[in-house]
C-alpha cells in the first residue's frame, strides 16, 4: 500500500523517525522490496526528523546495500555490473570493499547541520545494478564515529511520476 507524506508516493520506509547510532553502525530499520524493472522511477530520501548536527572532526555515513531476500544474511555490499569492454554483461559481481554511499562526512570535514525537516540526500536506486545481481531489496547502514543517539532520520523509497 502506498502512502504519501513529503509530497511523495511512498511504497516501503526504510526508517521512521529512527535514531542515529552511538558510535557505531546500525541497519535501516527496515528492508524495502524494489524487484522488477523500475524504469528509473524508484528512489530513496533521507530526511532528518529531528535537527542532525555532526560535529567538525566526526564522520557520519548513509551506506545503500541490496539484497537479494528479505534478511540480513543475503546482504551483498555493493555491486559491479561486470561491463566488460563496454558491453554489459548478464550477471553482476559482488565487490566487498566497496561501498555504495548516499552521503559520506569524514572526520577531516567541518560541521555538518540539517534542521528537522531538511532532506538530507536523495539518491534513484541503481536498477541495473541491481538487476545484474538479481537483488530484490534495498537497506541503508548509517554510520557515525560519536554519539548520535539525540537525532533521528526518516527515510523511505517513493515513486517518481514519470
Amino acid at each position: 500500500m502506498a502512502d504519501a507524506r513529503y509530497g511523495k508516493t511512498i511504497i516501503g520506509e526504510l526508517s521512521d523517525a529512527q535514531t542515529l547510532p552511538d558510535g557505531t553502525a546500525v541497519d535501516s530499520t527496515n528492508m524495502v522490496f524494489v524487484g522488477g524493472p523500475t524504469g528509473g522511477q524508484l528512489w530513496i530520501n533521507v530526511y532528518a526528523e529531528t535537527a542532525v548536527v555532526i560535529a567538525d572532526a566526526q564522520a557520519f555515513s548513509i551506506e545503500l546495500q541490496s539484497y537479494s531476500a528479505d534478511t540480513a544474511a543475503s546482504a551483498i555490499s555493493p555491486f559491479s555490473t561486470s561491463n566488460k569492454g563496454g558491453i554489459p554483461q548478464a550477471t553482476g559481481t559482488s565487490e566487498p570493499d566497496a561501498h555504495y554511499y548516499l552521503l559520506y562526512k569524514t572526520s577531516a570535514d567541518n560541521e555538518l547541520a540539517f534542521a528537522a525537516g531538511d532532506l538530507i540526500t536523495q539518491c534513484a536506486i541503481p536498477e541495473d545494478m541491481l538487476r545484474l545481481l538479481s537483488h530484490d531489496y534495498v537497506q541503508l547502514v548509517y554510520t557515525t564515529d560519536a554519539t548520535e543517539t539525540s537525532e533521528t532520520v526518516t527515510a523511505f523509497v517513493w515513486v517518481k511520476p514519470s
